[in-house]
Order: structure tokens, then sequence, then C-alpha cells
């Protein structure tokens, strides 16, 4: 089970964090490149991107989907996010 949500408008870098919102938008890769699927969840307070290493696809993460995500939070330049996190769909 994962933990009590905290808003995306709270996250900071380094700490690990449980986040829950609505997959607005999903990216895949090229064919040539290192697979790599990445989410971007939108909670009401802002977004943050879950970024799967090694995946082109998981079942039922496709926009619109609830999630709940589990990992430590990174810092970008655009957006805070998750590398491989754990997670739960609906």
């Amino acid at each position: 089970m994962i933990a009590q949500a905290t808003p995306v408008s709270d996250l900071r870098p380094r700490d690990v964090a449980a986040v829950a919102g609505r997959i607005v938008s999903i990216r895949v890769e090229p064919r040539d490149a290192a697979p790599t699927l990445t989410a971007r969840v939108d909670d009401g307070t802002g977004r943050v991107e879950a970024i799967f290493m090694g995946r082109r696809a998981i079942a039922g993460i496709e926009p619109g989907a609830r999630i709940r995500l589990e990992g430590r939070v990174c810092s970008t330049d655009a957006l805070p996010c998750m590398y491989n996190p754990r997670f739960e769909l609906g």
C-alpha cells in the first residue's frame, strides 16, 4: 500500500513522497532510443513526471487514468519527476 499522498506543490527534491492524480499525457521514446515511458500526472496543485526506464508500455497507464505514485523526487528544470516509482492504478 502506498503512503498518504503529498500535494505536488509541496514536493521537495530528494524526498521520498507519494502523489495521487490523473495522468494528463504520456510520452514514449522513439525506437532508436533506450526504452522509456513518461507519464505526466496532475493532482490539481501541480504536475509531476513518472519516468519508467526500460518500458515502452505499461497496461493501464494511459491519459485520463487515476494513479498513485511513490518514489524519490528528482528536480529538473521543468517538472519534478520520479524514476521507476511504485504505482497503483485506480
